[in-house]
């Protein structure tokens, strides 16, 4: 039988960064996982392929380990 205590919060384990792009087609914004190299993908709107221009992967390494993988962002309040 399961206990039926409250469970407490869970703090984040790892961090991702999601960039936005918006389609030359037709302009709805696509959401791709930090592409770091040139990629090119699908609008989930229009169906249309468009190329990307990647992000710095220095950059998205920094802002890992500035926010230790995203355990630094959580809220004081709630720790």
């Amino acid at each position: 039988m399961k206990s039926r205590r409250p469970l407490q919060p869970v703090a984040p384990c790892d961090m991702q960064l999601l960039f936005s792009y918006p389609c030359p087609h037709c302009g709805r914004k696509t959401t791709v996982l930090a592409p770091t190299q040139p990629a090119q993908v699908l609008c989930d709107a229009c169906g249309q392929p468009f190329p990307l221009l990647p992000v710095d992967d220095h950059t998205v390494r920094f802002l890992k380990v500035l926010l230790s993988d995203g355990r630094a962002a959580v809220d004081p309040d709630f720790v």
